[in-house]
C-alpha cells in the first residue's frame, strides 16, 4: 500500500483488499496481516485526512477480526505495532498513529486488544498508560486531544475503566483548567464516565472507595453544568458540542441531571436544533441525544419481591444498611419530565433520529416512544404529531435491533389499546401490525403478552381483513396458547381476542366442526364458569356467536356442566352476561323439542319469565321472550 499515492489510488487499493478479505481465501488474510501493507493500513487512522480511506480501513479491520483462523495472530501483531508506536517511538506522528489505531480498536469493541495495550502482561509488554501520562505534557496539542479521546472511548469498556481511573484521573482533572475547549470537554466526558461507574470499587476498599465516589456528587453536577454551557455555546466547534452531548448522556444517568435537562427549555431547544442540523453528519452527537432522551424518560424497573430481596442483600454486602430509592426516579417525576420534553417538540426530534442508519439509535428511539406512551394521556398527542408513522417502520423494516422492534411493537400496542384503531391505523398500517403483535404474544414478558393481545382484540373488532390476517398468519393457535397462561390478565385478553375472531368465517367453521373442536368448546364452556368477570363475558360471548351452529349447541350440552353453567350465567346480575346466556339457550331450544325439553327440565324458563317481568334491559327481555315462545311452540310451555 503506497501511502504517497493519490487518494483515488489508495481507495482503489483498499477496495481490492476488502474484496479479497471478504472472499474465502484465508491464506490471503494471513499473508496480508504479516505484511507492511497491514501496518500501513493501521497508520491511516492517524495519518489520513480522508474519511473514505479511514472508513475503508476500519471496514477491512472489522472483517479481519471476524476471521477466527487468524484472530489470535492478528491481535498479537496489532498489539505489538500499537505499543511500538506509542511507547517506543519518539516521533509524534507515529505516536498519533498508535493512539488513533487503538481508538479504532476500542470503537470496534475489541476489548482484549485494547486492554492488553493499556496494562502490562506477564512478559512486561503493554502498559502504555504509564508512558502516555509520563510524556503527555510534552506532546503536541493534536496528540493530547487524541490521547484523551482514546481514554474516553476506552472508558466505555467495563474492563478498562479501572485502569484509566488508576493511571489517568489526576491528569484528566488537571485538564479541566485547559483553555482548549476540545481537550476540556473530552476530559470532562472521561471523568464523568469514571465517576458514574459503580463497579470501580477496589478489592478490600469497598466502603472507603464508595464514600469517595459519593463525595464526588458536587463534581458531577459541576461537570453537568459545564456540558450544558458548552452545548449552549453556539460559538463552540461542533466537535466540542458533540463531546458535551456525550458527557450529558453519561451524566443524565443521575436523577438530578435528568431534572436539570428536562426543565431547561433553552437547552432542550438547542439539543433538538443540533439534531436537525447534524442529522446526516454526526452520529456520535445523535447517539448522545438519543441516550439523554432515553435516560430522561425511563421508568424505574418494577422489581418483584424476590428481586428486591436480592438487591437488598447485595447492598448490605457492599456495606449499605438501607434500601433507598431516589424519589426523582419515581413514576411521578418521570411522567412530569416526559410532559416537559413533549412541550418542546420531542416527537419531531425522534422522527429525525429514527431515520438514522444506526440500529442502536433506532432501538433507543423505540424505547423512548415506549416510555412516552406509557402515560395514557400522551398517546393522543403522539398520534397527532405522527408518532405512529415513525413507529411502524421501526417495527416492520430492517435496521432496528430485535429488542428495538419489541419496544416499538409494545408502544404501538399501547396506542391500539386505548385509541380507535380505525382512526389511528388506516389501511395497510393495521395489517402490518398483526405479525409483530403475534410475535409479542409469544414472548416471555407477561405485560407484553397482555398488551399485544389487547391490541389484537381492538384491531380485530374493526375490520374483517384484520381478522383474516390473524387467521392466515396462524394466529389462532398462538392466541389459544395464551389462554393457558398463569396470568389472569393474559388469559382474559386471549379469550376476548378469540371472541372477536368468531366473526371470521374460517375461525367460526374451525370451532363448529365436531370432529376437531370439542376441546375448544370445552375450554370456552369452562372459561364461562371462571371467577374473572371479563373472561366469563368473553367466553360466553364466543359461545353465543358459535351457538348459531347446531353442532356447537350439541357440544355445549354434552359438556358435564354445560346446562348448569348456562343457568349460572342467566342468574348473574350483569345484563351482558345474561344476554349471552339467553342467546345460547335460544339457539339450543331452536334445534328440536328434545333439546328444548332439557332446558325446561332445568327450570331455565322460570328465570327467563322473571327477567321479562322485571323488564330492565330491552335486549334481555326481547331474547327471553323469543326463547319462551320457542318453548311454547314445542308444547313445553303455555304463555
Amino acid at each position: 500500500m503506497d501511502l504517497s499515492a493519490s487518494e483515488e489510488k489508495q481507495i482503489s487499493y483498499l477496495n481490492s483488499i476488502l474484496q479479497k478479505v471478504n472472499s474465502a481465501e484465508d491464506n490471503f488474510s494471513e499473508t496480508f496481516i504479516n505484511s507492511q501493507d497491514y501496518i500501513n493500513l493501521l497508520s491511516q487512522f492517524g495519518s489520513s485526512e480522508s474519511r473514505k480511506i479511514i472508513s475503508l480501513s476500519l471496514l477491512i479491520l472489522t472483517k479481519l477480526l471476524e476471521k477466527n483462523q487468524i484472530k489470535k495472530e492478528l491481535k498479537e501483531i496489532t498489539k505489538k505495532q500499537i505499543i511500538k508506536w506509542i511507547s517506543d517511538s519518539t516521533k509524534q506522528q507515529e505516536k498519533l498513529n498508535g493512539i488513533k489505531a487503538l481508538s479504532a480498536i476500542f470503537n470496534l469493541g475489541e476489548n482484549d486488544i485494547g486492554k492488553s495495550c493499556l496494562e502490562k502482561d506477564d512478559n512486561d509488554e503493554g502498559g502504555i498508560l504509564t508512558d502516555l501520562m509520563e510524556f503527555a505534557e510534552f506532546d503536541k496539542e493534536e496528540v493530547r486531544e487524541s490521547i484523551i479521546e482514546m481514554l474516553s472511548i476506552a472508558c466505555s469498556q467495563v474492563q478498562c475503566r479501572k485502569l484509566v481511573k488508576l493511571n489517568c484521573q489526576e491528569y484528566l482533572s488537571k485538564l479541566m483548567k485547559s483553555k482548549n475547549l476540545k481537550i476540556k470537554s473530552l476530559a470532562a466526558v472521561t471523568l464523568t464516565k469514571l465517576m458514574l461507574d459503580d463497579k470501580l470499587i477496589l478489592p478490600g476498599e469497598g466502603n472507603q472507595e464508595r464514600k469517595k465516589i459519593v463525595s464526588e456528587e458536587e463534581d458531577e453536577n459541576e461537570l453537568a453544568g459545564l456540558f450544558q454551557n458548552l452545548v449552549l455555546n453556539e460559538g463552540s466547534e461542533i466537535d466540542v458540542r458533540a463531546n458535551a452531548i456525550e458527557g450529558l448522556a453519561y451524566a443524565s444517568l443521575k436523577p438530578t441531571v435528568k431534572e436539570m435537562v428536562a426543565y431547561h427549555p433553552t437547552l432542550l431547544k438547542e439539543i433538538f436544533k443540533l439534531v436537525k442540523e447534524q442529522e446526516k453528519l454526526n452520529n456520535n452527537l445523535l447517539y448522545g441525544v438519543a441516550v439523554i432522551l432515553s435516560n430522561i424518560t425511563s421508568y424505574r424497573k418494577k422489581l418483584s419481591e424476590n428481586e428486591r430481596q436480592i438487591l437488598k442483600l447485595k447492598k448490605i454486602a457492599d456495606g449499605e444498611s438501607s434500601f433507598e430509592i431516589n424519589p426523582l426516579n419515581e413514576d411521578e417525576y418521570v411522567e412530569n419530565r416526559i410532559k416537559q420534553i413533549m412541550k418542546f417538540g420531542v416527537n419531531q426530534t425522534l422522527n429525525l433520529l429514527s431515520k438514522n442508519q444506526s440500529q442502536i439509535i433506532r432501538q433507543l428511539v423505540s424505547n423512548i416512544f415506549l416510555n412516552l406512551v406509557t402515560d395514557q394521556t400522551n398517546r393522543g398527542i403522539i398520534v397527532q404529531q405522527g408518532g405512529v408513522k415513525v413507529l411502524i417502520p421501526l417495527v416492520i423494516k430492517e435496521g432496528n435491533t430485535k429488542e428495538g422492534r419489541v419496544f416499538a411493537t409494545q408502544a404501538l400496542a399501547k396506542i391500539a389499546i386505548t385509541m380507535d384503531p380505525s382512526l389511528v391505523f388506516r389501511g395497510e398500517r393495521s395489517s402490518d401490525l398483526v405479525r409483530p403483535l403475534l410475535n409479542l404474544c409469544q414472548g416471555e414478558n407477561e405485560l407484553c403478552q397482555f398488551e399485544s393481545l389487547m391490541a389484537l382484540t381492538n384491531l380485530s373488532s374493526v375490520e374483517n381483513d384484520i381478522r383474516m390476517r390473524i387467521y392466515d398468519l396462524k394466529g389462532i393457535p398462538i392466541i389459544e396458547n395464551s389462554q393457558f397462561s398463569d396470568n389472569t390478565l393474559v388469559r382474559r385478553a386471549a379469550t376476548e381476542c378469540l371472541c372477536n375472531m368468531m366473526f371470521c368465517d374460517p375461525v367460526y367453521e374451525l370451532y363448529s366442526d365436531p370432529q376437531s373442536s370439542i376441546n375448544k368448546i370445552t375450554i370456552l364452556v369452562a372459561f364461562s364458569d371462571t371467577d374473572d368477570f371479563e373472561t366469563r363475558r368473553a367466553a360466553s360471548g364466543a359461545l353465543a356467536i358459535l351457538s348459531t351452529n347446531p353442532n356447537v349447541c350439541k357440544m355445549i350440552l354434552d359438556r358435564p356442566k354445560g346446562i348448569q353453567i348456562l343457568k349460572d350465567l342467566l342468574n348473574e346480575n350483569s345484563p351482558e352476561i345474561q344476554h349471552r346466556a339467553i342467546e345460547c339457550l335460544k339457539n339450543i331450544a331452536s334445534i328440536d323439542k328434545d333439546k328444548a325439553e332439557l332446558l325446561v327440565k332445568a327450570d331455565l324458563h322460570k328465570r327467563m319469565l322473571e327477567l321479562v317481568e322485571e323488564g330492565k334491559v330491552e335486549s334481555v327481555v326481547v331474547t327471553c321472550a323469543e326463547t319462551l315462545k320457542i318453548f311454547a311452540n314445542h308444547g313445553l310451555l303455555k304463555i
